[in-house]
């Protein structure tokens, strides 16, 4: 049986809060259109290499379309956008966003405006919480246009890396931008803001702001004189660890073989570090300072205890809003210093905040969440923790405020963003990096079943080279438009280029027929 290092080392878990163990964690692309000459590069999917072949695209609507099957890709052809497959209608456009540039771009978001013009943002500099003149780049694409505006500034704090934007429309059609500042150069600095505009259908350029505020993100209870024992954020951390620790005792994958062999180091002291680590940023240790210890009857004693800097520090964004109903929004957040997620609930567009409780698991961060037409939610998450490496996933029956045990679903991850969106259908549709290593395949499947299974996977990107020099397609963003296609934009960075340009942000956009074609 094979072994699950992720299933090992959570199953020591479980003898630890029961404290019963030790006491010591092929080349396959849609082709850019940009109405220049463009190298063609690589293996087709079917046919020989074409080294150095070029070809001139007057069309803009013209695309590849791929005849995909479970044993891979059978045949290509051109099609025009408004195709047709059988009886059914056909759509598929590819468009880089701008020319390909030597800075670091990525982290893009879209959204369909009410006139049908489209809007995207991407972070763009010189690397990432490192440098500091990182900003928010913007790009507006017309409805009926086949071309991409020229890049704009969105937001951009000077001195300081602006990450990770998401954009989307509220229920008074006003126009968001979320993303996050790192005050310190470390992830766990993250500083999550947001501005509204109400005048964003222009012809080019930024919206116009008219309000702008921080995220300001309190889970638990209040802490006024220092974090309390009964606190519920640390009881809910507390809860979940010995949750997910059963969880993954009872994996199928976990042989007795594998079950013994946690029981020695390092594993057993990897858990234990672990655990402590959660619990001590949860609880303020690293903020100790003079408090007042509350007991049942209201009375105080002074006692140093922590306060609760580090969890309200630290929020990330990265994917879209989701409108649960005329009331709820809830904006997905997570923390790379907690390495888990969390959730922004709005019942009045922002006016008041709560916060759920946290979705803890191995590394799972980055939510998007799915709707079942019950008013189930889904969310799934990036894994970022231990083997096997597969999307994350969680449910809440309560508008978003508390979930289940986190679990491994049985979609890949290799350590990338994905993002679903539920169509008006009730079908869903997500875009990942269907591997467990490498970002080299980007594929969108859809369920048709709220998630029981993904009956139609189709690649945007497959590029099977040798690993040093295949282009890197990731960090997906996809909304469904008012004419129910799909828009889809990623990050597209090539590694064969030498010191040329190499990064851009890429567009695509299908429908539902595209992916199901065989």
């Amino acid at each position: 049986m094979v072994r699950s290092v992720k299933s090992q080392f959570y199953k020591h878990a479980l003898s630890v809060v029961e404290g019963k163990g030790a006491k010591m964690k092929e080349n396959e692309r849609i082709p850019v259109f940009t109405g220049t000459s463009l190298p063609l590069r690589g293996t087709p999917p079917c046919g020989n290499p074409k080294q150095g072949a070029r070809k001139q695209f007057s069309v803009l609507f013209l695309c590849f379309l791929f005849a995909v099957s479970s044993a891979g890709c059978a045949n290509t052809y051109l099609a025009p956008v408004n195709g047709t497959a059988g009886d059914k209608k056909v759509i598929c456009r590819a468009i880089e966003i701008f020319p390909l540039v030597k800075q670091h771009v990525h982290g893009s978001t879209i959204v369909e405006l009410p006139n049908g013009d489209l809007l995207t943002a991407w972070f763009q500099g010189s690397g990432e919480r490192w440098a500091d003149d990182v900003a928010i780049m913007g790009a507006r694409l017309r409805a009926g246009r086949q071309m991409w505006s020229k890049p704009f500034v969105m937001a951009d704090v000077p001195g300081f890396p602006d990450i990770n934007p998401i954009l989307f429309i509220d229920t008074q059609d006003r126009l968001w931008l979320m993303w996050y500042t790192v005050i310190a150069n470390q992830w766990e600095t993250s500083l999550p803001k947001y501005r509204i505009s109400e005048n964003y259908m222009k012809q080019d350029g930024p919206p116009k702001w008219s309000w702008q505020d921080v995220l300001h993100v309190k889970p638990g209870d209040s802490s006024e004189r220092g974090i309390q024992p009964g606190d519920r954020f640390v009881k809910s951390i507390e809860r979940q660890i010995e949750e997910y620790a059963k969880y993954l005792s009872e994996s199928a994958d976990v042989s007795e073989e594998a079950v013994g062999a946690v029981r020695e180091p390092p594993l057993p002291y990897m858990l234990e570090r672990w655990r402590a680590e959660l619990l001590g940023k949860a609880r303020g240790e690293n903020m100790i300072r003079r408090g007042r210890l509350l007991d049942a009857a209201g009375k105080s004693t002074e006692k140093q205890l922590g306060y609760a800097y580090f969890r309200r520090m630290g929020w990330q964004t990265k994917n879209k809003a989701v409108i649960v109903d005329e009331n709820r929004m809830i904006i997905p957040l997570y923390s790379d210093g907690f390495s888990f997620s969390l959730m922004a609930i709005t019942d009045d567009c922002g006016d008041n905040w709560q916060f759920s409780e946290p979705l803890l698991g191995a590394g799972n961060i980055q939510p998007s969440i799915a709707k079942k037409t019950d008013g189930t939610l889904v969310a799934y998450m990036r894994d970022n923790g231990p083997a096997p490496k597969r999307l994350h996933m969680s449910t809440s029956k309560d508008g978003g405020l508390t979930w289940s045990t986190v679990r491994d679903s049985e979609l890949p991850n290799p350590g990338s963003g994905a993002d679903i969106v539920t169509l008006r259908n009730g079908h869903w549709v997500l875009a990942y990096n269907d591997t467990e290593n490498g970002r080299h395949s980007l594929a969108v499947s859809i369920s048709t079943n709220e998630g029981k299974t993904w009956e139609y996977t189709r690649h945007l990107e497959r590029d099977m080279r040798s690993r040093n020099i295949t282009t890197s397609s990731g960090y997906p963003s996809i909304i469904q438009g008012h004419d129910d296609t799909l828009h889809v934009v990623y990050s597209y960075h090539h590694k064969d280029r030498g010191g040329a340009p190499n990064k851009t942000i890429k567009y695509v956009q299908f429908n539902e027929e595209w992916v199901r074609q065989k």
